[in-house]
Parts: C-alpha cells; sequence; structure tokens
C-alpha cells in the first residue's frame, strides 16, 4: 500500500507478475464444467437411459444459480477481498465435481449435486480473479487480464483428452474424482500462497475506518452509476451472446464431431486443439488491448464464431474444415473475456469492478442457463445440432453489433 505504483507495463510486471498465473490457475477451476462435461455424454447416456437435454440439465441448473449469486458474489469480492472468495471457490467447487460421481440416475439426485456445483462457480467466477490483478495493474492490464484468464482456456486444453482417457481407462465415476483430485492439489497451494489483491492489502489494515476509506478512494464509478452508462448494457448484450455460444458450443463440441463423422478420440483432439488456439488467442488479445482498440478487436472477436458454425453447417465437413471451425471458437472462447474486462475497467474503473463484472456475468449465466438445454432441445428435436449453430450465429452477430456501437470511455480510470 505504501509503495509508489509502478510506471511501466514492465515495472508492473516485475513487481506483481507472479499475481496473474496464480489467478489463472484458480480460475481453470471455474471452467471444469464447461469443458469437463462433454467426454462424459456418452457414458452418462449409456448408464441412466438420459437424453442428450437431461444430461445437460446440470449446466442450466448451475448457470441459473449464477443468475441469482453471481452479482452478489462481486459485491462480496469488493468489500472483503478476492482472496477469501476464491480460496472458498477453488474448495468448494472442486469437491463438488467429485460428488458428480455419486450420480443415482434419477434427475433429482443429479440436479442437487449441481447445485453443489453451482455455489463453487459463483465463487471462482472471473471477476474475482480478475479485480485483483487490475488492482495490480494498469499499463499492462490487458495482458495480465489475458493470462488470468487464460486459465479455462488452458482447463479447455487438457480436460476433454484428460477426461477421455480417465473414462476409457477407470470408468466415468473414477474419472470424476481424479479430474477433482487434479485441479484441487494444483489450484490450492497456488492460490493460497501467491493469490493477493489491492483489495486484500487494504483488508488486512486493523483500523474498519481506514478499510473503508482506502477502499472508497479506488478510481472508479459507483455501482449506479455504472448501471447508468449505456457502454453497461452493451456490454450485457454481449455478455449474454457469449455465453449462450460458449455453453451450447463447449459441452456439445465434442458429440458435434463425432456426429460429423469424427471418432470419439478425433474429436476430443480437435476439441483440445480449441483450448490451445484459445490460449495462444487470449494472450494475443491481451497484448493488443494494451496497445490497439479493444472495441475493435472485440468486433472482430465476436464476427470470427459466425464463420465458424458457417463452416460447421457444411454437410459432411471434413477435418481440415472442422478444424478451422474449431481454431474460430478457439479464438473467440479465449479473447472475448480479455475484450469484456478490459472494457469494463476502463469505462467504469476498478471502485466497483468486481460487483458490475459480477452484474454482466449475471447476464452471460442467464444466457449460459438457457443454452444446453436449448442446444439439447433443439438436437433432440431434429436430430442434428445444425439449428444450434443457426442461432449461434445470430446472436454472435448481435454481440459484435453492441461492441461496435460502443462509444469512448467518458474517463480513462487507471490504477490509482
Amino acid at each position: 500500500m505504501g509503495q509508489a505504483a509502478p510506471q511501466s507495463a514492465m515495472a508492473e510486471w516485475r513487481r506483481y507478475g507472479v499475481l496473474p498465473i496464480a489467478a489463472g490457475i484458480g480460475y481453470s477451476t471455474m471452467a471444469i464444467q464447461t469443458y469437463g462435461v462433454g467426454p462424459f455424454v456418452a457414458s452418462l447416456e449409456a448408464e441412466f437411459g438420459w437424453s442428450r437435454a437431461q444430461v445437460m440439465l446440470g449446466l442450466t441448473i448451475s448457470n441459473s444459480i449464477g443468475v441469482l449469486l453471481n452479482f452478489a458474489v462481486g459485491v462480496l469480492a469488493d468489500r472483503v477481498g478476492p482472496r477469501r472468495v476464491a480460496l472458498g471457490g477453488v474448495v468448494v467447487k472442486t469437491g463438488a465435481i467429485a460428488l458428480l460421481a455419486t450420480a443415482t440416475g434419477t434427475m433429482v439426485n443429479w440436479s442437487l449435486l449441481w447445485v453443489l456445483v453451482a455455489l463453487g462457480a459463483v465463487l471462482a467466477q472471473a471477476n474475482v480473479w480478475a479485480s485483483a490483478v487490475a488492482g495490480r495493474f494498469d499499463k499492462g492490464r490487458g495482458l495480465a487480464l489475458a493470462v488470468t484468464l487464460s486459465g479455462s482456456s488452458f482447463c479447455a486444453a487438457i480436460l476433454p483428452l484428460l477426461a477421455a482417457k480417465l473414462i476409457g481407462a477407470y470408468g466415468w465415476r473414477t474419472a470424476f474424482v481424479a479430474v477433482a483430485a487434479v485441479w484441487l492439489a494444483v489450484a490450492l497451494p497456488v492460490v493460497f500462497f501467491f493469490f493477493r489483491g489491492r483489495q486484500d492489502d487494504q483488508r488486512r489494515s486493523k483500523q474498519p475506518e481506514a478499510r473503508r476509506e482506502a477502499i472508497a478512494a479506488l478510481p472508479g464509478v459507483t455501482i449506479r452509476e455504472g448501471m447508468g452508462m449505456i457502454a453497461f448494457w452493451q456490454l450485457m448484450v454481449a455478455a449474454f451472446a457469449f455465453a449462450f455460444y460458449t455453453m451450447a458450443i463447449a459441452p456439445n463440441l465434442v458429440p458435434l464431431m463425432t456426429e460429423k463423422g469424427q471418432s470419439a478420440m478425433a474429436a476430443a483432439e480437435l476439441a483440445a486443439m480449441m483450448g490451445i488456439v484459445g490460449i495462444v488467442a487470449r494472450i494475443s488479445a491481451g497484448f493488443l488491448l494494451d496497445h490497439f482498440s479493444a472495441k475493435v478487436l472485440g468486433t472482430i472477436v465476436f464476427t470470427l464464431p459466425v464463420i465458424g458454425c458457417g463452416l460447421m453447417l457444411v454437410e459432411v465437413p471434413g477435418y481440415l474444415v472442422l478444424m478451422l471451425a474449431v481454431v474460430s471458437f478457439g479464438v473467440t472462447i479465449g479473447a472475448e473475456y480479455d475484450v469484456v474486462f478490459y472494457l469494463v475497467s476502463r469505462h467504469f474503473g476498478l471502485r466497483s469492478f468486481a460487483s458490475l463484472m459480477g452484474a454482466l456475468l449475471t447476464a452471460g449465466a442467464l444466457g449460459g442457463a438457457v443454452a444446453p438445454v436449448v442446444a439439447g432441445w433443439l438436437h433432440d428435436r431434429f436430430g442434428s445440432y445444425d439449428q444450434v449453430l443457426v442461432v449461434l450465429m445470430a446472436l454472435m452477430g448481435s454481440g459484435a453489433a453492441a461492441i461496435a456501437t460502443m462509444g469512448r470511455p467518458k474517463q480513462e480510470w487507471g490504477a490509482d
């Protein structure tokens, strides 16, 4: 708190470089439910005779609870500091994923298990991790947020193949437990020792009045002021569209590609490619955000899935066409949150960052809540994913338009 703020991006990275890496590892726990369900779909359908929509019901439950709690958790992180919230999220989320192994085959049991997953998910949501990082970085904020948010791409690159191999070797129940154990063993120590934001430093002050004054002094608008800005509602449209797209594509990508003629392992390899591309895209986007227009970059990022979904609509696409589509998905899933988080920090500042981002994540959770069931229902109704792809093209087009028409920030908010 008493140190002068670093005057360059390089100086920020020298002082706080471990923080975005720790935040990224912690944030990867949030992505387990998104990228981990796909490989389990066939096993759950075979074991319990469920439809695709029934398997995906868990994701809908998780995102529905996010609609109710994301904003509240953002406010909590702003008030008590992101560290405490993050530690709880890692423990609860991995424990809940392990408990999915106890599924009995009834919808009531499956739903209750996913309520626990949802509680862990809201505590480990992206704004908790990003609020700590945004408070430490200003000149290099784009790249720092990109490293943080690359945790989900890291998960996407590893989890589909890991889960597929574990299911093949040990069965789906053991695979759920093993996935959770791996993530807990890696993430918890890293977050405990290396994740601490500016807000957490202020919470360590022994004088309550000093803590309140320090937090109020963070640059930025209040929650009410932020919600009164047109830019906030444009970002709400983009957040809904992107979350719907992600929660429709990510858990269905493996079964979608098997229906397009790929083997289960080839589909898993392509899905893993999406994660690898996402990591590269996320870091690249973070660098670009520190040097170029976030609005232009965001418009491009939201437009790419329209092209990718169009490629997927080819009746019998070859491996190369599917690969190009997956690359477009990976670029968008990797870079989109970079753009949104960066725009929030620049348009609204840091004072209510986690709270306002929590509100946007609530819109995202609404999109994510309906997406799995809508995608599953459309697949069950029409026997393919083509109608899902058409819906996603329309939604991502609307998100691109919302970003493209955003004005400039009324004030540039720095870290101090």
